[in-house]
C-alpha cells in the first residue's frame, strides 16, 4: 500500500493550498521528517515533512496547483521500483501504463463538477457552463486558467496561459531577465488590482501634531516592558488610538457585499507588514478590548512569526480595518490601497519636525500626516471627514485612551 502525502490544514480557516515546490523528484528517496514539498496559502508558505520514509512514487499535484485540505498530493512506496495505482493507492508493477496520465475524474462523490472556488466564481461571472470546460487540475479539477483558456478560445496547453495576461513577453539578449512570478507576488497583484477595480476608492489627508504621542511612548514604554516584556512602538500606540476612533465611528468597521453592508461589532486591526518576498497583513484580533501592552505583545508575536515564515492563515484573515505605516522609511505622506474586503485603510507617514503657526507664532512641531483611503460605496465623504477629525483629536491628546 502506498503512503499518502496530504495537503495539511494549517489553521481553522484554511481550505486549500497551492503547491509551490517539490523538494524531491519522482523515484527519489525521502526520509521521514525531511521536507518533501512547499505550499502556500494567503501569501504564507509552509514546508511539509514526509510522513514516512520511502521513494516518491508519484506526484499528483503539480507546481502551481491549488488543492483542497486533505487532498492526496503525492504517494510514497517502500520498495524502489514500485509504482502505484492512483485510483486505489495500491502498489503495482511498473508498466507503460504508469507513464500515462491518470484517468480523468471530472466529478466528486456527489456527482458535481470538480472546480476550485475561484474557477467557479469566474466561470459564473463570464456565463460559462462548467460542463463545457476541461480541467487541468488533479482528477480533472477545473482551475482559473482553464476558464481563461476557454474564454480566449485557445486549444493549446493551459500551462501556457497566464492569468489576466493578454500578451506574453520573451526577453531577448540584453533585455534583462524574466523572473517567474512567485505565488505571493501573484496573489498580491490580484488583490491590489481588485482593490482598484472593485472599490470606489477616495482619499483624504490630515496633519497631526504628534508631540503627545511621542511623550506617551516615552512614559508608557517602561510599563509595557515590565508588563508584556516587549518594546512599545509608535505603531502600537497608533493602532490603539485608531481603534478608539473607529469605535466612535463604526461606519469605518464595515464591509460592502452585493446583498448589503455588514457592520462588524468587533474591530480586528490589520497591520501591513513588508517582507523581502512581498506584503502581508497579519491581524490583531479584537484590538478594542486589548490594553496597550497586550497590543504591543500581539504585534511583536505577529512580526516575529512573519519574519520567520510561521504565520498561520488564521493570523492573516479576518481584519476589518488596516493600518499601514511607512514612517520608518522617512516617507512623509502616501495613499494605501484598501485591503479588501475592508472599507478603509489608514496610511501613516513619518513624524517630521515642521514649522507651524500656533497662536500666531511660528513654532517647530513634530508633524505626522495621515491619509485615509475609503470605499465611497459604503462611506460618505462627510462621515470619513468626521472620523478623521476624531482621529486627529485623539492623536493630539491620547492620554485618556492610553491610560
Amino acid at each position: 500500500m502506498a503512503i499518502q502525502v496530504l495537503m495539511p490544514k494549517i489553521g481553522l480557516t484554511m481550505t486549500e493550498g497551492k503547491i509551490l515546490e517539490w523538494k524531491k523528484k519522482e523515484g527519489e528517496w525521502v526520509e521521514k521528517g525531511e521536507i518533501i514539498y512547499v505550499f502556500e496559502t494567503e501569501k504564507v508558505t509552509f514546508d511539509v515533512e514526509a510522513p514516512e520514509s520511502g521513494f516518491l512514487a508519484q506526484i499528483l499535484a503539480q507546481i502551481d496547483e491549488t488543492v483542497p485540505v486533505g487532498a492526496v498530493v503525492g504517494l510514497l512506496v517502500k520498495e524502489k521500483g514500485e509504482a502505484v495505482d492512483v485510483t486505489t493507492g495500491k502498489a503495482k508493477p511498473i508498466s507503460e501504463d504508469t507513464k500515462k496520465p491518470a484517468p480523468e475524474v471530472r466529478t466528486d462523490r456527489r456527482g458535481k463538477i470538480r472546480a476550485t472556488p475561484m474557477a467557479k466564481r469566474l466561470a459564473k461571472e463570464r456565463g460559462l457552463d462548467l460542463e463545457s470546460l476541461s480541467g487541468s487540475g488533479v482528477g480533472g479539477r477545473i482551475k482559473i486558467k482553464d476558464v481563461d483558456l476557454s474564454v480566449e478560445g485557445k486549444t493549446g496547453s493551459a500551462e501556457n496561459v497566464a492569468i489576466g495576461s493578454s500578451e506574453r513577453f520573451s526577453p531577448q539578449a540584453g533585455d534583462g531577465k524574466l523572473e517567474k512570478l512567485s505565488g505571493m507576488r501573484r496573489i498580491i497583484a490580484q488583490k491590489m488590482l481588485a482593490s482598484k477595480i472593485e472599490t470606489a476608492q477616495t482619499y483624504m489627508t490630515v496633519s497631526v501634531d504628534a508631540a503627545k504621542i511621542l511623550e506617551s511612548r516615552e512614559k508608557l514604554a517602561p510599563v509595557a516592558e515590565r508588563i508584556a516584556k516587549v518594546r512599545l512602538t509608535i505603531t502600537d500606540i497608533l493602532m490603539k488610538i485608531t481603534a478608539s476612533a473607529i469605535a466612535l465611528h463604526p461606519i469605518m468597521n464595515t464591509r460592502w457585499t452585493p446583498d448589503g453592508i455588514i457592520w462588524f461589532d468587533t474591530i480586528h486591526m490589520g497591520m501591513a507588514m513588508a517582507l523581502e518576498e512581498g506584503l502581508i497583513v497579519p491581524v490583531i484580533w479584537d484590538i478594542g478590548k486589548k490594553s496597550l501592552s497586550d497590543t504591543a505583545k500581539a504585534r511583536a508575536k505577529l512580526v516575529e512569526n512573519g519574519r520567520t515564515g510561521k504565520l498561520t492563515p488564521d493570523e492573516m484573515k479576518g481584519s476589518t480595518f488596516t493600518l499601514s505605516s511607512l514612517g520608518m522609511f522617512g516617507v512623509e505622506e502616501f495613499t494605501a490601497n484598501i485591503n479588501q474586503p475592508e472599507s478603509a485603510i489608514l496610511a501613516v507617514g513619518a513624524i517630521l519636525d515642521k514649522p507651524v503657526v500656533v497662536n500666531k507664532e511660528v513654532l517647530i512641531r513634530p508633524i505626522m500626516k495621515l491619509t485615509l483611503s475609503y470605499d465611497h460605496r459604503v462611506i460618505d465623504g462627510a462621515k470619513a471627514a468626521e472620523f478623521m477629525k476624531t482621529l486627529k483629536e485623539l492623536m493630539e491628546d491620547p492620554i485618556l485612551i492610553l491610560a
